[in-house]
């Protein structure tokens, strides 16, 4: 049997206990240091100033800190709060910075979620609009169940979930008719 050799890059040991290593986020390549125990969203917040992805409960029960992220499995939406940073090595992460269009234009997530009266206080916004664009990037048409189990991670407390579904159906019909 052969070994199975690792794709993700080498992570350098820093004395004091962090670590080095690459990580690309919406779309730009950094070099980090972080400890070992520090979260992929205080990496994101306080060493790379990305200010997307919220904290909100730190404990992987809100959603606020959702994005979009490729740790060699392909891909998918994750609590960022919840993964150690490190493990993100060689990495790519996407924030809802990346989801909106040239010079700052929204996407039509955005646009349905603005048309519709999803958005209140902001806290929850990037979560859901993370895990709305992914469902749809997954499945153009979903039920309006598969819109409540893509959301289920995401709690918001000003707007109810009435208004964010709708939201995601609209985007969902506005790419439905878009597309030839």
């Amino acid at each position: 049997m052969s070994a199975v050799e690792d794709p993700r890059p080498a992570v350098a040991e820093e004395v004091d206990g962090s670590v080095t290593f690459p990580l690309t986020v919406d779309g730009t390549a950094h070099e980090v240091t972080a400890r070992w125990n520090e979260s992929l969203l205080t990496v994101l917040r306080d060493r790379l100033g990305v200010r997307g992805p919220k904290t909100g409960c730190a404990h992987g029960r809100c959603g606020a800190c959702a994005v979009r992220a490729d740790l060699g499995d392909g891909g998918h939406v994750l609590c960022a709060c919840l993964v150690p940073a490190a493990t993100a090595a060689g990495g790519t992460v996407e924030t809802i910075a990346s989801i909106g269009g040239p010079d700052g234009a929204l996407s039509d997530v955005q646009e349905a979620f603005l048309a519709e009266g999803a958005v209140q206080c902001g806290i929850c916004t990037a979560g859901f609009v993370t895990a709305a664009t992914e469902l749809l990037e997954t499945n153009p048409d979903p039920t309006r169940t598969e819109i409540e189990a893509a959301l289920y991670g995401n709690l918001c407390r000003c707007t109810g979930y009435g208004r964010i579904v709708a939201a995601v159906e609209t985007a969902a019909r506005t790419r439905r008719a878009a597309t030839p």
